[in-house]
């Protein structure tokens, strides 16, 4: 099994004798040094071309040998055997009279055709014969920010989020939803909206068929109508549309459950092919089928008279004529069949089915 000591790097883009298999994506890396990294340099400026510039020369190749070493780490943990098209630059960054000087690294992570392929992603149950203190730091972290989670006490601020973004932490997945319903009253409309820009971030830096399943995973758990609402937004947002989910979303035993998987049928996702076709006309008969009438239609003898009226019984408990002036409820508002004047329909999703089917029909032969 490769390590991450054996992954190749190298600064062309492509490597003699190789054929590269698969392009996966960027991979960097920033080593930051404090200015006293360098102060003595300037200071004795005038001994650096004498007997001190090999220390030097052994502090830069430190700088480099660590941002070689943290690219690699970055490629084996996705599944990559070589990264080509190495690129290392040095910046100073300065700011409230204070500087630094940031060494950063990029390059393209690939699989090499007829190489050996790197297992990816550490898992914390995964067990090695030899563990780095950047190991043993990021899984300290991680439990100590669930603790923290766990009892409320979590501070969500830009070194958190990085956390959570950068080493892809699932477990943690569940507490930011919460704590975005949390916000949604009494927390200024930019931060609300920062909060939830920094989680589709974080969902978006997992693999596609990860946060597929971590987005839908939680959308079939979910029982707070807001937190659904929210997901089916993440949903949109971030073109997650996967029919094979959006079947079991509707076939849920849950109406509010249901209702959100209606709203992910009208949703787009980046491309669309001939199952397709047949998967959206699943849903549409399963659609016909999961959503009857929840209220109640019976007849009602109307005031000094011995005829009846037809009538329909709301789930929330109100009378209410049929048809009426208004085919919603005077009560809660919801129609017969449960739902709101701007919530998607069935007929509503079975439209946007048919017009969806129809036009790639045309384009797929």
């Amino acid at each position: 099994m490769l390590a991450p000591k054996d992954i190749l790097v190298v600064t062309t883009s492509t490597i003699e004798g190789k054929s590269i298999k698969k392009h996966i994506k960027p991979v960097t890396a920033h080593i930051v040094a404090g200015t006293n990294f360098f102060s003595d340099m300037f200071a004795a400026f005038s001994d650096f071309f004498g007997g001190r510039s090999s220390s030097y020369q052994k502090q830069l190749t430190s700088l480099y040998d660590e941002a070689i070493h943290s690219i690699k780490l970055a490629a084996y943990e996705i599944g990559a055997n070589a990264v080509v098209g190495l690129s290392i630059d040095m910046d100073e960054i300065s700011g409230k009279n204070k500087s630094m000087f940031m060494l950063t690294a990029i390059g393209t992570a690939v699989v090499l055709e007829n190489d050996v392929v790197v297992t990816p992603a550490f898992e914390e149950d995964e067990k090695f014969e030899n563990v780095s203190y950047e190991k043993l730091n990021t899984l300290y972290r991680k439990r100590d920010y669930l603790k923290k989670a766990q009892e409320d006490n979590l501070t969500f601020n830009e070194d958190s989020w990085k956390f959570f973004t950068n080493n892809r932490m699932e477990e943690i997945f569940p507490f930011l939803i919460k704590k975005y319903q949390t916000m949604v009253t009494g927390v200024p409309q930019n931060e609300l909206k920062d909060f939830y820009d920094r989680l589709l971030m974080y969902i978006d830096a997992f693999p596609e068929e990860k946060k597929v399943a971590l987005v839908y995973s939680a959308i079939l758990t979910e029982k707070n109508e807001y937190n659904l609402a929210l997901l089916s937004k993440v949903v949109n947002d971030l073109n997650l549309l996967d029919l094979n989910y959006a079947h079991q979303v509707i076939g849920h035993d849950d109406f509010n459950t249901r209702k959100i998987g209606l709203q992910i049928t009208t949703f787009n996702k980046p491309f669309y092919n001939r199952e397709d076709i047949e998967l959206f006309n699943a849903i549409k008969e399963q659609i016909t089928s999961n959503f009857k009438e929840r209220g109640t239609r019976t007849t009602k003898k109307q005031l000094l008279s011995s005829k009846e009226r037809e009538v329909w019984i709301c789930e929330c408990g109100n009378t209410n004529d049929v048809p009426g002036y208004s085919a919603y409820c005077d009560g809660c508002f919801k129609d017969i069949f449960g739902f709101k004047a701007n919530d998607v329909t069935p007929a509503k999703a079975a439209t946007s089915i048919s017009t969806k089917v129809e036009l790639i029909s045309e384009l797929v032969g």
